[in-house]
């Protein structure tokens, strides 16, 4: 259909009547609310009705009348509305290639939802920039306009604009085969294991006894398909998953779409998490990072997929200090986010204990002398005595001998002498035995010894002047290999957050990178040694990284590609032994294999086609290979694009870039890989190698 001037006009005027309706549109009037549009309508709501009659020309092409009766003719007006977006987001160029029937939006057939996502529906989720917008075309007539007080004449012609991407859902009430499709088991190519000795070909997967799959896995390519191809092999076998997901803020420097509206945004993340649960062992966590935008409504999603009795922790992370431009604001200044936590199973939820160090408790500041004589005997000092006699200088001459020694070397003294340093304890007689207090009373009318009550399978308890001897040793904790005064973690992390953030693993991802620290501790707090930690969100790959130095396998899987801050160039210096992050708390020494593979492209390969062709005669060419060979939307009108629109001059005299663009507008989202069951068909061209690497995986190996 071609969108003509009488037709632009009444859409013009469409817009200037409805512009009288306040609930239809935004604050500034700008953006139109379809959605509630098309349901006022479609409820004969008696003011949207009224302000249509108004207008002439609008009551003669949408109302029928009957005898003295109006009747609106609600297939029709809705049927313009959607194919003329009011707010210019569905085009006339595209119009012509074919989103549209002739009689309806193809939101409206039993295929495609192009518009709200409803909750039974999935959302396909792919990207064609980093930013989340699209580039579209619309045909403007030639205008007249004033710039600086001249009349400057614009010709006619298609412009091109940017805009939010409009995402694809496919319902799953009423398109089961395509949603078949989308989630069939994908074939893998470009298979390549990093050791430290380089790159090597992949002969083999490693399996344990049971014949799960051993080894580390990096996977390129969508994040639901891919989830789907891990079913066969990972289904209830992964023990962590830990995700950083887009923020859903429109503006932060993830480089993710990260501008999805809310409803489409809670989509994404459902599709996502419901496969996820899948994978996860009953033992299993799910972690996730979010930030206040959208952390709310997560956990109601949660709650849904994973069940509000497996809500575990909400974990505050202090991610920056109080500096810059977060203190201009008045007000409360955000430094936090969070990291929602669910099991898998809360009956089965055995999360190890994880402590942090602390500020050392300077109410043990007592020291025993003589330790080793009979505890009877036992002659008490303060610290700083102990220190004094330690360094053989006088007690008063401590700071000035030692400078700025003075603090590190008085740490170092009291660790090392651990059980000999100690502190009283007032003891309540309401929360002590009665032979307790019966010890207390003597104790305290007999201060010169130390008094004892032996019991069994517990420490033994020391008595000095009517209060309990507490010892500094059984505080301690080994943290990362090293004696360290500490506690059980909180809820409350603002420990993790390093100096040098932006140097870890040797890559750059601003405000998308997270600390090796934070990693390491949700690690060891959810899994063991050897057991699979999932990263579908994967960025930068601290999530591999982390995994890779502390013993556990993982899969990590990411679409984008970040060129010299990608998540395969930080494993290979993980590999290779870079000492940043966890490297030295651990002990790194470098070392271990990773396997890459990605999903195996089909019209992804089509789109890189189109945009290495140099003229218009290269794209016509391609054109007749294209609908050939490749998957394009299952309606466009290839013959009039053909035969007609990209003979025009309106096309013709668009830029190349412009003119791919379009093509690339072309393809159907839903077939940019190939399913494992079609990778033997030559014409995909995938090789008898990868062909049998993918047996391999799947474990159906002829």
């Amino acid at each position: 259909m071609v969108v003509n001037m009488d037709n632009n006009k009444l859409k013009q005027l469409v817009e200037k009547v409805l512009k009288k309706d306040e609930r239809l549109w935004n604050k500034n009037k700008t953006d139109l609310n379809e959605t509630l549009l098309i349901d006022l309508v479609e409820n004969i709501d008696e003011k949207v009705i009224e302000l249509l009659l108004q207008e002439k020309k609008i009551r003669e092409k949408f109302f029928v009348k009957i005898k003295d009766v109006y009747v609106f003719k609600t297939n029709d007006f809705r049927f313009f509305i959607e194919e003329n977006k009011i707010d210019n987001s569905f085009t006339d160029y595209k119009n012509r290639i074919g989103l549209t029937d002739g009689k309806k939006f193809l939101k409206d057939t039993n295929d495609v939802v192009l518009d709200f996502p409803y909750k039974d529906c999935v959302l396909e989720g792919g990207q064609s920039t980093e930013e989340g917008t699209d580039t579209y075309f619309e045909y403007e007539e030639e205008k007249t306009k004033t710039v600086k007080g001249e009349k400057v004449k614009e010709e006619s012609g298609y412009k091109e604009k940017q805009g939010k991407r409009k995402e694809i859902f496919f319902n799953q009430v009423l398109a089961h085969d395509e949603i078949d499709r989308l989630f069939d088991h994908k074939a893998l190519t470009g298979w390549k294991r990093f050791t430290k000795d380089g790159e090597q070909e992949v002969k083999e997967i490693k399996r344990d006894e049971d014949g799960t799959i051993k080894e580390n896995l990096i996977i390129k390519g969508n994040n639901l398909i891919a989830l789907h191809s891990l079913k066969r092999e990972f289904t209830g076998k992964v023990k962590l998953i830990y995700i950083v997901p887009p923020y859903n803020t429109g503006n932060d420097g993830f480089k993710y779409n990260d501008n999805f509206n809310h409803s489409t945004w809670l989509t994404f993340m459902k599709n996502r998490l419901e496969v996820a649960r899948e994978l996860l062992d009953i033992t299993g966590t799910i972690a996730i990072s979010i930030d206040n935008n959208e952390q709310s409504y997560l956990q109601v999603l949660l709650d849904e997929v994973f069940r509000t009795k497996n809500k575990k922790n909400l974990i505050s992370v202090k991610r920056s200090s109080v500096s810059g431009a977060k203190v201009i604001n008045n007000g409360v200044v955000n430094v936090s986010e969070y990291i929602v936590i669910y099991s898998r199973n809360t009956n089965n939820w055995k999360p190890n204990k994880v402590f942090r160090a602390k500020e050392r408790d300077n109410r043990y500041n007592k020291y025993i002398v003589n330790k080793n004589n009979n505890y009877e005997e036992w002659e008490y000092v303060t610290i700083l005595e102990a220190f004094a006699d330690f360094k053989k200088i006088k007690k008063s001459q401590l700071r000035k001998s030692l400078g700025n020694e003075y603090e590190l070397e008085l740490e170092n003294f009291i660790f090392e002498n651990s059980e000999n340093i100690i502190r009283f304890a007032a003891l309540d007689d309401k929360a002590i035995s009665k032979s307790v207090r019966d010890m207390k009373k003597i104790s305290k009318n007999d201060s010169s010894k130390t008094y004892i009550i032996e019991r069994d399978k517990f420490s033994n308890y020391y008595l000095f002047r009517g209060e309990a001897i507490l010892f500094f040793q059984d505080r301690l904790i080994e943290i990362n290999g090293k004696k360290e005064y500490g506690e059980l973690i909180t809820d409350i992390w603002d420990d993790v957050l390093p100096n040098d953030l932006h140097n870890e693993g040797g890559v750059s991802f601003k405000k998308g990178k997270k600390p090796e620290k934070l990693l390491q501790r949700l690690i060891e707090l959810f899994s063991n040694e050897n057991d699979i930690v999932l990263d579908y969100h994967l960025g930068s790959g601290t999530t591999c990284a982390v995994s890779h130095k502390i013993n556990r396998h993982y899969i990590g899987i990411e679409q984008m590609n970040y060129g010299e801050n990608d998540s395969i160039i930080r494993m290979k210096n993980t590999i290779n032994n870079e000492q940043s992050g966890i490297s030295k708390i651990v002990n790194w020494q470098g070392g271990g294999d990773f396997i890459y593979c990605e999903l195996a492209k089909w019209n992804e390969t089509a789109k890189e086609k189109i945009l290495e062709c140099e003229s218009l005669e290269e794209l016509e060419k391609l054109f007749d290979e294209m609908y050939e060979k490749y998957f394009l939307n299952y309606n466009l009108k290839i013959k009039e694009f053909k035969e007609k629109v990209i003979k025009e001059d309106n096309f013709k005299d668009l830029s190349l870039e412009e003119q791919k663009k379009m093509f690339v507008a072309m393809l159907d989202n839903n077939q940019m890989y190939v399913n494992k069951t079609e990778m033997a068909d030559k014409k995909f061209g995938i090789d008898k190698k990868d062909q049998k690497l993918t047996e391999k995986f799947y474990n159906c190996e002829k």
